[in-house]
């Protein structure tokens, strides 16, 4: 059976602690391979992303046993996969592929992962046609664990603007920070060099005169580094009708990723409806 991820790396860590029974000069290894195991746990079982995310860069630092680094940094692409760092988790599974090519099997999964780089999904139900109600609009993710996303952002087909689908972005009463985001991520390469153009409706359910709805772009260049940013930090939208947004910017020509979304900054309830995202200027 082929296994992948996280589980995949339990399983080589087992492996590499068998072959190493018996051998004194073995404890440093097996020392930082039961580290390793402690972060994938933090991640899998207790959900604590942010620690998981800690131990692993800690385990991958130089000086490391390169195994256990190589098996670290691949992890630390999964966690950053999961609250949508897809920029920061190719620039992990690059470093495993180029920097642990020895490391034959965790080479290989991160060779695996960036494999499927090119087919990162294109933007996608802009108009939230599709999806159930209740359940995060396909197409579109929360950065956070999947048990809790459906807590953070839902589709709603009543009270729209549009009439046929819009979302609601919340944060719920017991949320460790008053900001949720509802958000897409996907590939720049057809839109280097070009302006574009993001368009949407919101509108705010407030509780308190602090509570804000914003909506953003973000620009992943080359060695993860910032590109064009905007996240209406000095426009939000605090009124309850539907109000008409709009971001303009050139995207850098080394864009590898482009982010989108729409936060609720305080405990309010953000509606969103009929995103757009076009190209204004091609040159």
């Amino acid at each position: 059976m082929r296994l992948s991820g996280a589980f995949a790396i339990l399983a080589m860590l087992a492996a590499g602690r068998m072959a190493q029974t018996g051998q004194p000069d073995g404890k440093a290894d097996r020392d930082a391979e039961w580290q390793l195991e402690a972060a994938i746990h933090r991640e899998i079982v207790v959900g604590d992303l942010k620690g998981a995310m800690e131990a692993c860069t800690a385990l991958a630092s130089p000086g490391m046993p390169k195994a256990v680094a190589a098996k670290a940094l691949f992890q630390l692409g999964q966690c950053q996969e999961k609250l949508g760092q897809r920029s920061a988790a190719w620039s992990s599974y690059r470093r495993v592929v180029t920097e642990y090519a020895e490391q034959a099997e965790t080479a290989g999964l991160a060779l695996a992962r960036l494999g499927g780089w090119e087919t990162v999904p294109a933007l996608r139900n802009l108009k939230f046609e599709e999806g159930v109600v209740g359940k995060v609009p396909p197409g579109w993710f929360v950065p956070a664990l999947p048990k809790d996303a459906d807590y953070l952002a839902e589709l709603r087909r009543d009270g729209c603007r549009s009439g046929v689908g819009c979302a609601v972005v919340l944060v719920p009463a017991n949320a460790p920070r008053p900001l949720s985001d509802l958000m897409q991520s996907f590939g720049a390469a057809q839109y280097r060099g070009k302006v574009v153009r993001l368009r949407a409706w919101l509108r705010l359910e407030a509780t308190d005169s602090d509570d804000r709805a914003q909506m953003w772009i973000s620009v992943d260049r080359e060695h993860h580094r910032r590109g064009f940013y905007d996240n209406m930090d000095d426009r939000p939208v605090r009124s309850p009708d539907w109000t008409r947004c709009e971001i303009a910017g050139r995207i850098d020509d080394d864009a590898v990723f482009i982010d989108i979304g729409v936060m609720s900054i305080g405990r309010g309830r953000v509606w969103v409806d009929d995103v757009s995202f076009d190209v204004v200027d091609g040159r």
